[in-house]
């Protein structure tokens, strides 16, 4: 035998061993997953038989209104939040809609949170509530006590229900424990600075007042001016006597330099619509500002925000760009060559176009001291840290 034959047999030989070892470790993998098949049903169908393509699971049919519902619940209720007032939206659709199987469930609420988030300018505080109901409702299923395992979808579907409404009701009582967590930042004779309203804010000022501690409060009003939330607030305040006043943004700095000089140096608290993963902030348009006008004072901004606002969003910049990719329809600017009676025509129409009374900004991390949440005082960085034990 010539020293080429032998290396082609050697070489055949290998070739051979390799395959013989793939044959047996395929025959050997496929006795495996045939041992399990008791526990997963249809596993060996899956390797033993070309996958199939099927049909996504279709949302059943219901006359319910979702968004005509959650309009309905923003209105007549004006301490209800936006995530709060969509939670309970698809809690009343799933109540009111016929249902027989977990995948319709999933699916009707899929379908109908899609449609809620399209009705709105702004869909992030949204998002925040029918991301965390749907997280929400899948656990349950998972998670299911055993009493319920084998009974039948109604007595599931009743126990899900009944548990979304305790659901709901914790998330209300946020408010109260922020003002808790919060009240260690309003020192004795200290002065308070806000813009604009929040409902988390304001619980957390009345809480301090009715706590016995004495301070001063300015509200920064926004472009939409003098609100009627506003005056509530302010009058609310005054009758547990806090001296309040109010200043156009224009004047914020000069307001600033003319605060008395006290032991206790002012406090910037605001609200929040929703914190994204990076920690940056959803806020009322003019925040951004504010919050550049504390850091060059060196004056803390503290961030008022219920943890159910936290969204899954990482946004690149924090411009009108990243806002628009997270859905949000809104312009401020509109140019024009218009001039006299046509100037004066266009202005009139364009003050009822451009309503910046719902608009809004981002506010980035580095403008921020501390979230103050329901769960405790957050640094910025440690918003990805709870999203994920939110969610996983």
């Amino acid at each position: 035998m010539t020293w080429g034959m032998a290396l082609m047999w050697l070489i055949a030989s290998a070739l051979l061993m390799r395959w013989s070892f793939k044959n047996a470790r395929d025959v050997l993998l496929l006795r495996m997953i045939r041992t399990t098949s008791d526990s997963f049903p249809g596993t060996v169908a899956a390797f033993e038989t070309p996958p199939t393509t099927s049909k996504p699971s279709q949302s059943p049919t219901t006359d319910f209104d979702v968004v005509a519902y959650y309009n309905d619940l923003v209105q007549e209720d004006p301490t209800i939040t936006p995530p709060i007032a969509a939670i309970q939206a698809l809690i009343s659709l799933l109540a009111k809609t016929q249902l027989t199987t977990i995948s319709e469930t999933l699916s009707l609420l899929a379908t109908h949170s899609q449609k809620l988030l399209a009705s709105q300018r702004n869909p992030i505080p949204l998002s925040a509530g029918t991301e965390l109901f749907q997280r929400y409702l899948v656990s349950s299923f998972q998670q299911r006590p055993s009493s319920l395992a084998d009974s039948d979808f109604t007595t599931l579907r009743h126990h899900i229900l009944t548990n979304s409404s305790l659901f709901v009701k914790r998330a209300n009582e946020a408010r109260l424990k922020i003002a808790h967590y919060a009240l260690p930042f309003i020192k004795e004779e200290s002065t308070i600075i806000t813009y604009g309203y929040s409902r988390v804010v304001q619980t957390l000022l009345t809480h301090a007042a009715e706590s016995g501690r004495y301070f001063n409060v300015i509200y920064i009003l926004p472009s939409a001016g003098f609100t009627d939330n506003i005056s509530q607030s302010i009058s609310k305040l005054r009758k547990l006597s806090i001296p309040t006043t109010t200043i156009p943004l224009s004047a914020m700095t000069y307001a600033l330099a003319s605060l008395p000089a006290t032991s206790s140096a002012p406090q910037l608290i605001v609200g929040a619509s929703a914190v994204l993963e990076n920690g940056s902030v959803v806020t009322e348009l003019g925040t951004h500002q504010i919050g550049m006008i504390s850091k060059a004072v060196s004056m803390p901004l503290h961030i008022a925000v219920e943890s159910y606002k936290f969204v899954r969003n990482f946004p690149l910049g924090f411009g009108p760009l990243d806002l628009a990719r997270m859905g949000v329809k809104q312009d401020v600017l509109h140019f024009s060559t218009n001039t006299g009676s046509q100037a004066k025509e266009q202005s009139t129409s364009e003050s009822q176009l451009v309503d910046v009374r719902d608009m809004v900004e981002i506010t980035p991390p580095e403008l921020i001291d501390a979230l103050i949440t329901e769960n405790g005082i957050l640094t910025p960085k440690a918003v990805s840290e709870e999203l994920i034990k939110l969610w996983f």
